[in-house]
């Protein structure tokens, strides 16, 4: 079964916080993990990927915390997993010493892309 790992469902959620309060100023992960009741800890460790790749910014100090780089409306679903879980793959048929006879290879590869494609084709406005 496709799925999302922990850490990429709490990074949508971090993602629609902070997309809810977009232009609001910064917000403490502290405030998002009290809202949402998600691990602080975890959340911190989630933020790392998101300001590199730069979906978020942080404001170091008194009234700092993360904001969005860009509005909801401009950041695709998929930005967001593939920051966090990585490429969108249904099946990793490239590390199988069968693949290259199996009958799945093709259908699995086929359903991973329109999984790509339906979440490139929403943003974390959508979410919202």
């Amino acid at each position: 079964m496709f799925g999302l790992k922990k850490k990429t469902n709490y990074g949508l959620e971090l993602m629609i916080f902070l997309g809810k309060n977009f232009g609001k100023g910064p917000i403490a992960l502290r405030e998002v993990a009290k809202a949402k009741k998600l691990p602080f800890k975890f959340l911190e460790q989630i933020a790392i990927p998101l300001r590199e790749s730069k979906l978020v910014e942080a404001k170091e100090g008194k009234g700092g915390g993360y904001f969005l780089k860009r509005k909801p409306k401009e950041i695709s679903v998929a930005e967001i997993v593939e920051v966090l879980e990585g490429p969108v793959e249904v099946c990793q048929c490239f590390d199988c010493p069968i693949a290259s006879g199996c009958g799945q290879k093709d259908f699995w590869g086929e359903i991973g892309e329109k999984v790509k494609e339906a979440i490139e084709d929403k943003t974390l406005g959508d979410l919202i």
